[in-house]
């Protein structure tokens, strides 16, 4: 009888093991399948960049203004004129709501109004699948323009690392409300009559902090101004200190908030509507 208790174990345990190894196969397959189609929208992504005249002069604006911000308001020297770090912080600002958040949208809003997004979900696209592929391009072309205008307004190469670790947060953030405004928008013309009210605030409040306590007040509240902050403070050779954990738990609690926004709109609206 223990015997007979004992073999049937076994086999119970045989059978869970099988049962496991093959749920750990498949599983591995879909995802490596998942991996795969998200790396070729990517590759699709970076070939299509030039087709898109809207989003490719997009791209340079930021690079464009860094030229001409270093050269008209004397970069040359932190003691001249405006400051390097301001500069980079205006040009960053532009980085951020013109790449970072209006091309993501422009990109999906393309895809609904060439009716390529259904053709794309038609071939066994995922729609998981397609808004990673538009938010790893917009994450790649954000982080190499931002590092090309920290090099044209000439800031030092030690502060690249903390540069890039606190411009990165605010970036997902962009990226999270830009989707949002893609899904939103049934046309690329339409992006800029949702998303300009929502990214001209990320824009200018940060600016007009400066001069104003409510526009201070206000500012505060948005991850870029954090950002900004910090950022200057770094550029003066100053540690960041127990002080700034508000702040760096502010930017990171506007990406969970990006996130759920854009689960919500995504689940009312879904993508192609």
């Amino acid at each position: 009888m223990d015997r007979r208790r004992k073999t049937s174990s076994n086999s119970l345990n045989g059978a869970k093991l099988r049962k496991n190894i093959l749920k750990s196969y498949w599983e591995g397959t879909i995802m490596e399948l998942s991996l795969r189609k998200i790396n070729a929208l990517f590759k699709k992504e970076i070939k299509d960049l030039g087709k898109n005249m809207n989003v490719s002069i997009m791209y340079f604006l930021p690079i464009i203004f860094s030229v001409i911000y270093s050269k008209i308001l004397g970069a040359s020297s932190s003691e001249e004129g405006i400051g390097k770090s301001y500069i980079l912080i205006m040009c960053l600002g532009m980085s951020l709501t013109l790449i970072t958040g209006f091309c993501i949208a422009m990109l999906i809003a393309e895809e609904k109004e060439k009716n390529t997004l259904r053709t794309l979900m038609l071939s066994g696209v995922s729609a998981a699948e397609f808004l990673a592929g538009k938010a790893l391009i917009t994450l790649l072309l954000t982080e190499i323009i931002d590092i090309v205008i920290f090099f044209i307004i000439g800031i030092e190469v030690k502060y690249l690392g903390i540069y890039i670790l606190l411009t990165t947060p605010v970036i997902f953030t962009m990226i999270e409300l830009g989707a949002v405004i893609g899904i939103l928008s049934p046309n690329q013309m339409s992006t800029g009559v949702i998303g300009m009210p929502v990214l001209f605030v990320f824009l200018m409040l940060p600016i007009f902090s400066r001069f104003n306590k409510t526009f201070e007040t206000l500012a505060g509240i948005i991850p870029n101004t954090h950002m900004n902050t910090m950022l200057e403070k770094s550029l003066k050779g100053e540690a960041l200190g127990s002080g700034d954990i508000k702040r760096i738990a502010i930017m990171i609690a506007w990406i969970i908030i990006g996130a759920l926004i854009f689960v919500f709109v995504y689940k009312k609206r879904g993508l192609d509507k």
